[in-house]
């Protein structure tokens, strides 16, 4: 097997990709904050299945705090790394974080040399959305707030996955730890350049083929077919993740935003399949509602995003706001959405 060198920005949802690709024997490092390296330095990083005793644990090695790690170690630094010696990039912050200096002299690095770059973000970076012919990414560009970062990139060395597993710290305090609510693939659109699609199906058949005491490994990275694999995940967010957000400042779980009103629910649905159907994609290339309705009955807390809203946290991905400006853009309007991007337009 050949060995990959894989660069993480991000350690918080960036921990489950960084894990999964570890039990495969690649090399993984993670970008992350001076605490964070810490905890991992000190304890390990541990990945805590819901709903069960399972656990997957990892001890570091202090050697790993130099940038690119040995095989089987995950490495750990701050932005100020050198990325040409890596083989992937994968992005696992919220997209404002991209725009802080020391990430965007990280990203020029990255671009210069090249590397492929894969994107776990729910709101996709607008120089993937510039490989969809339909989609004029000016028409966006006020729904990213790291819109300098991701014009560095050039779009053929970049693609993006329907971040579907479902992943928090359920322990604020215990940063090397991230507990898997729901434990679905990653599915990756292609990349332009067969180079890089061909890593890409590399981690992907490795994952797949990869055994632990005979039991395959949860949360794999599937190469997806089509470029519209990433935009499948767009009704959910809507219906479910930004309706957990109330006007009144309060939050309520993800299955209760989808079911108190579950007609309401599917309409949403339907309305934001709808512009992914004009963006290019085909009825095969999205989840039916009857599906999302029964999986959302799992999702018990509020959504990562209305939590980060009502913390008046100033680094929360607008997935509101592209949609928004995205179905303006083939003449579709919500009431419901634009009263919710409004909303949060306010909280800003």
């Amino acid at each position: 097997m050949q060995k990959r060198k894989i660069l993480i920005l991000g350690a918080a949802y960036g921990l489950l990709p960084a894990m999964r690709i570890l039990k495969t024997g690649h090399q993984v490092t993670v970008v992350c904050r001076p605490e964070e390296q810490t905890q991992f330095i000190e304890r390990g990083a541990t990945l805590i299945y819901r709903g069960t005793k399972d656990k997957e644990g990892l001890r570091l090695e202090s050697s790993a705090q130099l940038g690119i790690a040995p095989s089987g170690t995950l490495g750990v630094s701050g932005a100020d790394i050198d990325a040409s010696g890596f083989d992937l990039v994968i992005l696992a912050m919220s997209e404002p974080y991209f725009g802080a200096p020391e990430i965007y002299a990280l990203m020029q690095q990255i671009a210069d040399a090249k590397l492929p770059v894969l994107a776990i973000t729910n709101t996709p970076p607008p120089t993937f959305l510039d490989r969809l012919e339909s989609v004029d990414t000016k028409n966006v560009k006020e729904a990213f707030l790291a819109w300098e970062t991701w014009a560095l990139l050039d779009p053929k060395c970049v693609t993006a996955a329907s971040p579907d597993a479902q992943a928090v710290r359920k322990k604020p305090s215990c940063l090397n730890e991230l507990t898997v609510m729901l434990g679905s693939d990653f599915k990756v659109a292609p990349f332009h350049h067969p180079a890089h699609q061909n890593l890409l199906l590399q981690l992907s058949d490795d994952l797949n083929r990869y055994r632990e005491n005979g039991v395959p490994c949860r949360v794999q990275i599937k190469a997806a077919p089509t470029l519209y694999a990433p935009l499948a995940k767009w009704p959910m967010l809507i219906t479910g993740n930004c309706r957990c957000l109330k006007t009144d400042g309060s939050i309520i779980p993800i299955c209760d935003a989808v079911h108190t009103d579950i007609e309401a629910s599917e309409s949403i649905y339907n309305w934001v399949s709808e512009i992914v159907r004009r963006m290019g994609a085909n009825a095969t290339d999205l989840v039916p509602f009857r599906y999302y309705g029964k999986v959302s009955k799992r999702l018990k807390a509020p959504s990562s995003y209305a939590r980060s809203i009502a913390a008046k946290s100033l680094h929360v991905e607008r997935i509101d706001k592209l949609i928004q400006l995205t179905g303006k853009s083939f003449g579709m309007s919500l009431p419901e959405l634009d009263q919710l991007v409004s909303h949060v337009d306010d909280f800003g």
